[in-house]
């Protein structure tokens, strides 16, 4: 009886670390949000986040704005509410070429380790831009590039690069 007992526990004690370890991957796949299309560019936005799209600065763009820009603000309605409140920007290069984003234009720049979510390896490095802690992560890809700047604190709110739905963010990103 006892060594059933035994049995029976090392098999509970094997069943629950296979379901933990299940577990440990990427966790954005429990973020719940809805897609975004920007364009030539679709993102995913979680829920208590909102998207638009990027400016068209130079009258570029037939539909009104940049089709390779979103941006994403956490806690936001309005997006003059981008500048009050932590956010995400998403830049794909498209036809055009991107400045390789370098830490030295930024204070206290630090490298990051690469962070891996779905399809990208992400590049990057942190530091601080006019006061605020920032996180610029880059990929590239058949000649192409995606850069996010990812302002990591803004007024009384703080997101961070291990939160689930910046990783969901950054998973979400699909090149049309």
């Amino acid at each position: 009886m006892r060594n059933k007992f035994k049995m029976m526990t090392v098999a509970i004690t094997i069943f629950m670390m296979i379901t933990a370890l299940a577990g440990c991957g990427t966790s954005s796949k429990s973020v719940k949000g809805e897609s975004f299309d920007g364009g030539n560019i679709e993102v995913f936005v979680p829920e208590g986040w909102k998207a638009f799209h990027g400016p068209d600065t130079f009258d570029d763009y037939e539909e009104g704005y940049d089709p390779n820009i979103v941006n994403i603000g956490k806690g936001v309605e309005l997006e003059v509410e981008l500048f009050s409140k932590p956010m995400v920007n998403i830049h794909y290069s498209g036809d055009k070429s991107l400045i390789m984003p370098t830490k030295e234009i930024y204070e206290d720049g630090k490298d990051l380790e690469d962070i891996k979510t779905g399809d990208y390896t992400w590049k990057g490095f942190t530091g601080l831009s006019i006061g605020y802690p920032i996180a610029i992560l880059f990929t590239e890809f058949d000649d192409k590039q995606i850069q996010v700047s990812i302002t990591l604190e803004n007024g009384d709110s703080k997101i961070s690069l291990e939160d689930e739905d910046v990783l969901a963010i950054l998973e979400g990103i699909k090149i049309k």
